[in-house]
């Protein structure tokens, strides 16, 4: 995959959450699991965060409506939107290699000033 530029499409989906890790966190795990569903349990395990920090993060998601939620038997289940194009940008960082993923996070935790 070429390098991300921060003028297109993914490049500006992530600068848009770069000031909240754990919101790029579960991009990133959504972007793995595209057409999946998870229980709450399993979304807020998917990060090594804390819980409270998670749920707020899949909350600003869902707010953003980049993460929808279903209610199936009684039980809410959470998956990436099918909408596009934001789906297929989210399915995209599923192919980041990790050098990639690297240059992604060091620069946001330059811009958030942590060393």
């Amino acid at each position: 995959m070429k390098g991300i530029e921060l003028e297109d499409d993914l490049g500006k989906l992530i600068k848009e959450f770069g000031d909240d890790l754990n919101s790029l966190e579960l991009l990133f795990f959504f972007s793995r699991h595209p057409n999946a569903r998870f229980d709450r349990t399993a979304v807020l395990r998917a990060l090594k965060a804390r819980h409270f920090d998670t749920g707020a993060a899949l909350q600003r998601l869902i707010n953003k409506k980049i993460v929808v939620s279903y209610n199936e038997n009684g039980v809410t289940l959470y998956a990436l939107t099918r909408e596009e194009p934001v789906h297929g940008l989210i399915s995209q960082l599923a192919n980041i290699d990790q050098g990639q993923w690297q240059v992604i996070l060091e620069g946001i935790l330059d811009a958030q000033g942590i060393p």
